[in-house]
Order: structure tokens, then C-alpha cells, then sequence
């Protein structure tokens, strides 16, 4: 069963994506910011993180810089409510960071759960 932590400072929305991935047959871990997610990260094994990229403490961007440099096969979804899906900086972080997608919020919880399951699809 595929592993998927979910890093988002606002708990509704780590909700209603557990909430799909659970029905979906994904183990899910949850953390509220970038810190979090790292002692996750060391923790435990993780297949894909979906990560916010403003948060408190340590923001996805961060998180995701760190995870490219010391986790490169954790595949990483980023999602933003507060920049815009256009910025410089979020297209590098596909070219430069091995982001798979970018989700600006809100988005359709379908259309993220379809790229999931494209890359760590659940098995029998």
C-alpha cells in the first residue's frame, strides 16, 4: 500500500484529501508544516508528499528543496492558495526540484487523486 503525507497548514484541506486517498486503498500521514514533515520523512516511508507552499515554521518550498537534495524518490505534488500557478519560481520547481504537478486551491480533489494514482498507482 503506497504511502502518501499530506503537508498543509490548513486542516480542512489535509481532510478532504485524506478523505480520497483513504477511499482510494493509500496509507496517509498528515503534518501541518514543513518541520512536521520532515521528522516524518525520517520517520517513516513515504512514496509521494503533497506539499503546500506557504506555511509557517518551514513552507513547502523549503521542504521541497530539502526532500529533492536528501529523499529523491519521494515524488512531490505541490499546491498553493497564494501563488500563482504562472510564477518563475513555481515552474523551476518542476524543472529544478522533481515537482510532478503544481495544484493552485482550490482544485478539483479528482484531478489531483488522477495524478496520484499515475505516479504510485495502488496494487492488489
Amino acid at each position: 500500500m503506497p504511502t502518501v503525507m499530506i503537508v498543509d497548514d490548513e486542516e480542512s484541506i489535509r481532510t478532504m484529501i485524506q478523505k480520497s486517498l483513504l477511499r482510494s486503498g493509500y496509507r496517509v500521514l498528515e503534518a501541518e508544516n514543513g518541520k512536521k514533515a520532515m521528522q516524518l520523512v525520517e520517520e517513516q516511508d513515504i512514496d509521494l508528499i503533497i506539499a503546500d507552499l506557504v506555511m509557517p515554521e518551514k513552507g513547502g518550498l523549503e521542504l521541497i528543496m530539502e526532500l529533492s537534495n536528501n529523499y529523491p524518490n519521494i515524488k512531490k505534488i505541490a499546491i498553493s492558495g497564494k501563488l500563482p500557478i504562472e510564477n518563475e519560481s513555481i515552474s523551476g520547481l518542476t524543472e529544478d526540484f522533481g515537482v510532478k504537478a503544481v495544484f493552485s486551491k482550490p482544485f478539483e480533489i479528482f484531478d489531483l487523486l488522477k495524478v496520484i494514482k499515475s505516479l504510485v498507482p495502488v496494487t492488489d
